[in-house]
């Protein structure tokens, strides 16, 4: 019995060196104070996703996402109707294996389409999950291969951290949720990235969501985000050759409002619980 309370420490404190790496990877980030700010027109992004879980909670995935952007200046997917303001479809396809209630590691495959490019996005993540209290704070790692045609292939590492807690109002449950992520870039051509003053952190992105679980199968989650991407701004010259700007950085503010629909089927059909019973302790 000594040999299992002493692993028992050493995860539970493994859990918490965990979280305070994860954090000191939020906060070391570059400082993304800029010259100049933008603020964009606030976008609408609707998503459905469809899961199937299987009897060890592990899952696959399938999402649709699409972005409605009401800046004039954007080219749309289509001139009228719906389409006039669509500039982005997006799907998504993964599957997360789960080993415990904390841990898991997943795969996806995303492939987006805009008026002027498509993006293909190659996704390898890992996620843990610790109970703070009646809080759930949950850490989620991603690399990422982005392909753009037309345009240069690169890397991204991501960052995320978000809190949650249920709560039963009535007979349904809700779970309000605030979290943070960090788009980390990794350039293929560092001698591009120097000459078109990009940053290494690009984007940062702060999300508010109230999830109502309307049934186990079903939940409908309104949120709202505010996006910021970190920029650079080339230099400006004249006729005669003589920059009269220099280079700047740049921050661009995007509001964004969302409502994020999931529908889950179990193996067998019939609903159960997606937690891992764990044996009592001695």
């Amino acid at each position: 019995m000594k040999l299992e309370y002493f692993l028992r420490r050493v995860l539970v404190r493994s859990n918490w060196w965990v979280i305070g790496c994860f954090f000191s990877f939020l906060f070391s980030a570059e400082k993304c104070l800029a010259q100049q700010k933008v603020i964009r027109p606030v976008n609408f992004w609707p998503e459905l996703q469809v899961e199937y879980v299987l009897k060890n909670t592990s899952f696959f995935y399938f999402r649709n996402h699409y972005r409605f952007n009401f800046n004039d200046e954007i080219r749309y997917l289509g001139d009228d109707g719906i389409t006039r303001n669509l500039e982005r479809v997006q799907v998504r396809a993964g599957y997360e294996h789960v080993f415990n209630n904390q841990w898991s590691l997943g795969i996806a495959e995303s492939y987006a389409t805009e008026r002027t490019r498509n993006i293909l996005f190659n996704e390898l993540y890992i996620r843990q999950v610790n109970a703070i209290g009646k809080i759930r704070f949950g850490q989620r790692a991603t690399l990422e291969h982005v392909v753009r045609w037309p345009g240069s292939n690169n890397g991204r590492i991501k960052f995320r951290a978000d809190l949650d807690r249920n709560f039963t109002i009535g007979r349904k449950d809700i779970r309000p949720r605030i979290s943070y992520e960090l788009f980390y870039n990794l350039n293929y051509e560092p001698q591009k990235q120097q000459s078109n003053n990009q940053r290494l952190v690009d984007r940062a992105r702060l999300r508010l969501e109230v999830m109502y679980v309307l049934n186990q199968k079903f939940s409908a989650t309104p949120y709202f985000a505010d996006q910021m991407d970190f920029t650079g701004v080339a230099p400006v010259s004249n006729a005669a050759g003589e920059i009269i700007k220099p280079a700047a950085k740049q921050n661009a503010y995007l509001p964004i409002w969302g409502l994020d629909l999931r529908y889950v089927l179990f193996q067998g059909g019939k609903p159960f619980s997606r937690t891992i019973p764990t044996a009592p302790s001695e």
